[in-house]
């Protein structure tokens, strides 16, 4: 929940494995020369867990988290994708790329760009068929909930049902007929072998949102004797695609004795190959030399310090005396205070001018620079915490000393992405806006959680006997989310979420949403 809509930002934070949860924001760019946005986290972690300096340092973060900038897929209908006269569907741009081939003729760059549309057409189909499939799933979940039923949404389901199998039949008749001519002779073996593997793709995704839609019809026996004509259109596509697929001889079918690896691996290594369409190359550059020069900086003039001060009580006292001994510890102690406070200062804001980490973004099709992000982790004190940060921290304490009873430390780790669309905006037309992507992992945080179950001595509620009840134990690391970033109109924009991480040792158990408004 936010304070206010970001016009330019749209963020998700969801649960990606037992060990990982995933921040993807959407990014609408603005047609400015450059845009700007900062993302700071902050994490609480209860001090229970022996997160410190000492024993998390700046490498186990960065470990932890896999970052990734890619392009969003473009919305386009299965029915618009299907169509080979829409000039923005890949289809359209395949065939129409594929004609110079075909006839001998072999441009530079050409077997790329077949490729490139070939794995945009199997990405957006793959968006197109999931987005058909959640809004028939969140249409057969309000009939379960009506008592009666209700036969206009049943009609309208079943409508909509026909409708997607209608197109995801004409997206099969139109990958044929691509198939006819990419299986030619003349055309580059590398390109034949890329169209199978789309194929290949696209028949799993079609397959799996299918048999997803199939499921949801038959979870209530009421609403599939209802809907029994999608019931049997549904699992007629479903084995024909698996028919098709182990015809062709792709690897990707289910077996029934075994442990079907294969087709899990298989799966994996189709979407990784399609989905690299999407993703913009980073290139990380040796920005943390610069911080580790100040650093030396803050050392030097530490050092100063303490060298001035004993040449300073040399001049007065005796090497031997107990006044020049208390000033060379004093000035000892004070060097590596020093030190530490200017450390601090460089350390704030690090993002501004200094950071961790620089990463350069390209543009893989063009290798032209779109632009370039800083990062920073670091731990900071309790009473350096934001006013605006820590009061939606504690927005849902009952009682203004409860934070006593649930001691924490700070993690801060701050980004600042630049982008220039002007490169973007002249090369893609279908591909204008952005996703960035974060994966965190939270193994470092279980190494030293209790067992996940504790049991708890009770007296039974008519007094007659002891029982052990076996609890739950867990763990809760709050994290409040500041996105800034300036509207098309150049206003700043600032807005927060709050989400709890609810663990154990065995792995994270639920995300919960904080309301900060």
């Amino acid at each position: 929940m936010r304070d206010e809509t970001h016009e330019l930002l749209d963020s998700k934070i969801t649960l990606h494995d037992k060990h990982r949860f995933e921040i993807k924001l959407d990014i609408e760019l603005a047609p400015r020369r450059k845009n700007v946005y900062r993302v700071d986290t902050y994490f609480f972690v209860p001090r229970a867990l022996n997160i410190n300096p000492g024993t998390y340092t700046k490498s186990d973060f960065y470990n932890s988290a896999q970052k990734y900038i890619r392009f969003r897929t473009p919305h386009m209908s299965l029915a618009m994708l299907a169509d080979s006269a829409n000039r923005l569907s890949p289809l359209h741009g395949a065939h129409r790329k594929l004609l110079p081939i075909l006839t001998g003729q072999q441009l530079e760059g050409q077997v790329l760009a077949v490729l490139e549309e070939m794995k945009l057409m199997a990405a957006i189909a793959r968006g197109a068929m999931r987005d058909s499939a959640r809004y028939i799933l969140v249409e057969l979940e309000r009939i379960r909930k009506t008592p009666a039923g209700n036969s206009t949404l049943l009609a309208a389901v079943q409508d909509k049902g026909v409708e997607v199998l209608g197109e995801a039949k004409g997206l099969i008749a139109a990958m044929r007929t691509l198939r006819g001519q990419i299986d030619s002779p003349v055309v580059p073996t590398k390109l034949r072998e890329a169209f199978h593997f789309c194929d290949e793709y696209m028949s799993i995704m079609l397959e799996d949102y299918l048999t997803a839609l199939l499921d949801g019809v038959r979870e209530s026996a009421e609403v599939r004797a209802k809907l029994s004509t999608l019931d049997t259109e549904l699992t007629q596509l479903i084995l024909a695609q698996r028919g098709y697929r182990r015809a062709m001889g792709y690897p990707s079918v289910v077996r029934h004795r075994g442990v079907n690896e294969v087709l899990v691996y298989r799966r994996s290594v189709l979407k990784k190959f399609v989905s690299s369409v999407l993703y913009l190359r980073l290139e990380i550059s040796e920005w943390e030399g610069w911080k580790q020069f100040l650093y030396a900086v803050a050392a030097a003039v530490a050092m100063l310090f303490a060298a001035t001060t004993i040449i300073f009580a040399q001049t007065r006292y005796a090497n031997t005396s107990l006044p020049f001994v208390i000033i060379a510890v004093v000035s000892y102690s004070f060097k590596d205070r020093i030190k530490d406070w200017m450390k601090l200062i460089f350390s704030k804001g690090m993002t501004r001018w200094l950071a961790d980490r620089k990463a350069d973004i390209y543009d893989p099709l063009t290798s032209a620079k779109i632009g370039f992000y800083k990062e920073a982790f670091s731990f900071i004190p309790a009473d350096q915490v934001p006013p605006e940060v820590q009061s939606r921290r504690n927005i849902d304490n009952f009682t203004s000393i409860e934070g006593e009873g649930k001691p924490e430390r700070v993690m801060k780790y701050e980004k600042e992405i630049t982008l220039f669309p002007g490169p973007i905006f002249k090369v893609h037309e279908r591909r204008k806006s952005l996703n960035d992507i974060m994966r965190f992992s939270i193994d470092d945080f279980l190494r030293q959680a209790d067992d996940p179950k504790v049991d708890y001595l009770h007296l039974s509620d008519e007094g007659d006997r002891l029982e052990t009840l076996h609890c739950s134990r867990v763990y809760h690391v709050n994290m409040i989310v500041r996105y800034t970033s300036h509207d098309s109109g150049g206003i700043l924009q600032v807005s927060y979420e709050r989400i709890r991480i609810v663990f154990n040792h065995d792995g994270i158990i639920r995300l919960e949403e904080v309301a900060v408004a």
